[in-house]
């Protein structure tokens, strides 16, 4: 049975399940550069573990839609979500860069699920034409994680060291594994007699692991997480490198346009089409890396993070929204997984390349970069659309 509301009980366990999960990982995300060249490593490989989640989610991409959607959701969020806590706790023990390396990947891992579960699960739970709102407002955990988490993160490092972060991120995280416990998804209706979360029999290998009609999407989010996996990994240090005071508000800005902009993304997708949403906000995100860029002060700080929060924050959700939009029940999870795996590179490689561009060229250099790739990544977005367009009848 469709709920008949948006905000039913199910979608409210749901984003309540998200916001524990993203508090916890953004408490220690942006911390990650700085911890592990503490424990001795060089800038480059400071990224490439600031990266490490996205990059190890990519590794097991290939197979978790599918296992996603054979086996019971509950069952598998719930064990990612005990991974995310385990990862945590792990960090905060680690006191070398190969095994703070191994947990962070463990993180990665359940974080393959984790994300495509959750996004799978939002068409089970809300009325078929407010998609786009439920993703968006999904995204209100991030929004809210990434407002608070970083200066809590911060603040708790200061007081007890980077380990203390981290076990406070495992608390979290551990909450979110109870939460996940308590979820009660709806039962799958059956259609044609065959589990709707079991794909057919026969087909080829790679359409059993991947979902085809996503992979454009995955393309454009792909490259415009690039720009987010490099500024939230390195916008702390680029900071301190400029002699910027403070600049862990640039977090709390991006949150504040984030707030409004990413509900309205999904609004606007439902009811004007994505195409109408994301070039313009591409565009506004072009705008906040040029401000940081060109800004050494708070004041750039302030505009890039407002920028970036309007603009990138509404492009993704309206992109990411799309990515399950008539997706029939059976193929959800790989839907989901399919598009994350675009995401997970940016998010992965950025870092790595943003830190490399940062130690050798400095924090301009780095955010002309990030204007580069949106602007890439707007480019794509005409170009899958534009073929989307000519294909349809």
């Amino acid at each position: 049975m469709e709920p008949e509301r948006l905000w039913n009980r199910r979608y409210t366990q749901l984003v309540a399940i998200e916001l524990m999960l993203q508090m916890g990982g953004f408490l220690t995300r942006p911390i990650i550069s700085n911890y592990a060249i503490s424990l001795g490593a060089t800038v480059p490989v400071a990224g490439f573990l600031a990266g490490m989640l996205a990059t190890a989610a990519l590794c097991i991409r290939p197979v978790s839609g599918m296992v996603s959607d054979r086996f019971s959701k509950k069952t598998l969020l719930v064990l990612a979500c005990a991974l995310f806590s385990l990862g945590a706790f792990g960090c905060a023990l680690a006191r070398s860069v190969v095994l703070m390396g191994a947990f962070l990947a463990l993180q990665g891992f359940a974080f393959a699920f984790k994300s495509a579960l959750v996004t799978s699960f939002v068409p089970a739970v809300v009325p078929a034409n407010r998609i786009g709102a439920g993703v968006g407002w999904l995204g209100l955990a991030y929004t809210v994680a990434i407002a608070l988490g970083p200066s809590v993160g911060l603040a708790v490092s200061e007081i007890g060291g980077y380990p203390a972060a981290f076990a406070a991120s495992g608390c979290l995280l551990l909450a979110a594994f109870v939460l996940a416990v308590l979820f009660d998804p709806p039962v799958p209706t059956r259609v044609e007699g065959r589990r709707p979360d079991r794909p057919p029999s026969r087909r080829p290998v790679l359409r059993t692991l991947f979902y085809p009609p996503a992979v454009l999407l995955s393309l454009v989010g792909g490259t415009l997480m690039i720009s987010q996996g490099i500024t939230s990994s390195f916008v702390i240090l680029a900071g301190e490198m400029r002699g910027i005071s403070s600049v862990s508000l640039y977090f709390v800005f991006y949150a504040l346009a984030n707030v409004g902009a990413r509900p309205l993304a999904g609004w606007a997708s439902d009811t004007l089409g994505v195409r109408r949403v994301v070039p313009p906000m591409m565009v506004v995100a072009i705008v906040g890396m040029l401000a940081l860029a060109f800004l050494d002060n708070i004041a750039g700080v302030v505009v890039g993070g407002l920028c970036m929060g309007l603009g990138q924050g509404s492009a993704y959700a309206a992109i990411q929204a799309e990515s399950v939009r008539d997706v029939p029940p059976e193929c959800l999870a790989r839907s989901a997984n399919t598009y994350f795996i675009g995401p997970d590179i940016g998010m992965g490689l950025g870092p790595v390349f943003g830190g490399a561009i940062l130690q050798s060229s400095g924090p301009e250099a780095m955010y002309l970069f990030n204007a580069v790739t949106i602007a890439a990544a707007l480019a794509l977005f005409v170009i899958a659309t534009e073929k989307t367009k000519r294909a349809r009848p």
